[in-house]
């Protein structure tokens, strides 16, 4: 096995940019960021990363609000957040040892096992889906038990190459991408076929059996630019695991039996203790995020005084046109194209 994805992949390796200088800083930069993420996605992030923060000293001196900045738009933030506290408690060189990087913020076996198997070279297989798909594949394995899951380890760990045992991984990961997807094959091209019992049922797909996907929740959201003296007021999200760092306009959920309009003036109210009357709908707005999506309705507001504005949590009054200096959720985004077509 070993023989045949090692050639297949220096044929046919991606060219990637965190393929060239395999410190462990860099392996474990692209490992967080391809957490749940396309590897196309990934690319021009990993690069303004590394151009800023070329190495791990560089990023320990960072600041926040600059890290979550260059990460603005990757989405699940709390990598970003995890990888910053993360490079504050290595002392000086990056842990090789899987007992210290396992008690990272953000590092989980996967991402342990596949630093130091690209990184350091050591004897380790970091299975995350894809690797997982290819063990059940050529096993002939459909259901997903923890029985079976740990069958598809050991497998993987059992043909581990212990000369080149990074260069495995990135064959697996590279197989998985390109040959054997979760929903397309190309078996014809695939140098592992021979062993592959799923092959050779000829139903790869079915192996294993494809989750049913859940339909996922709707969210009725009201926002509000509020516009005071040329300047728009936006408050920076804190003490939430979900886009906590990112800056955002005020409102929130629509509550049952209200409308749009009566949702905004109450979240007005409950966040800055402003009061706001009239407020002009701009548009609607649909978002999806990983579990669940937004419908939100974009108003603007202009109160006539903000002496009462009290709110909790870190907030500016800035021009409009700076907003795209402080890093915004995705949603944000589309709202600002709204705002671009105002009078």
């Amino acid at each position: 096995m070993q023989n045949e994805l090692l050639n297949w992949f220096y044929q046919n390796k991606r060219d990637l940019p965190w393929r060239h200088g395999r410190s462990p800083y860099r392996v474990w930069v692209s490992e967080i960021m391809l957490q749940q993420t396309q590897v196309k996605t990934v690319i021009p992030y990993y690069k303004k990363w590394i151009k800023k923060y070329p190495t791990l000293k560089s990023f320990k001196e960072s600041n926040f609000d600059d890290v979550i900045k260059i990460w603005e738009g990757l989405g699940y933030y709390s990598r970003c957040q995890n990888m910053f506290n993360a490079a504050k408690l290595i002392k000086s060189s990056f842990p090789n040892d899987y007992d210290d990087l396992i008690k990272l913020p953000g590092i989980g076996d996967y991402t342990a096992k596949t630093i130091l198997a690209i990184a350091f070279k050591k004897n380790f297989v970091g299975v995350d889906t894809n690797l997982e798909r290819i063990g059940y594949r050529i096993l002939g394995l459909k259901t997903k038990t923890k029985r079976n899951h740990n069958r598809v380890i050991r497998f993987l760990e059992e043909n581990q190459c212990t000369e080149n045992p990074g260069d495995y991984n990135e064959a697996l990961m590279d197989l998985g991408s390109s040959l054997c997807k979760a929903s397309i094959t190309y078996c014809n091209r695939c140098p592992l076929k021979n062993i592959c019992k799923a092959y050779t049922y000829s139903s790869p797909t079915l192996y294993p059996t494809p989750k049913v996907s859940k339909k996922i929740s709707i969210y009725d959201i009201a926002i509000s630019v509020i516009e005071y003296q040329n300047k728009v007021l936006i408050m920076k999200r804190q003490n939430t695991k979900f886009l906590s760092g990112l800056w955002e306009f005020p409102g929130g959920k629509i509550e049952k039996n209200e409308t749009a309009i009566q949702s905004i003036i109450r979240e007005v109210k409950e966040e800055t203790n402003l009061s706001i009357s009239n407020p002009v709908f701009l548009g609607n707005i649909t978002h999806k995020y990983s579990h669940f999506g937004v419908n939100i309705s974009l108003f603007i507001s202009f109160p006539k005084s903000i002496k009462s504005i009290n709110i909790d949590q870190e907030y500016k009054w800035i021009k409009i046109n700076d907003i795209l200096n402080y890093p915004l959720p995705k949603a944000n985004h589309k709202m600002l194209d709204i705002l671009k077509k105002l009078d």
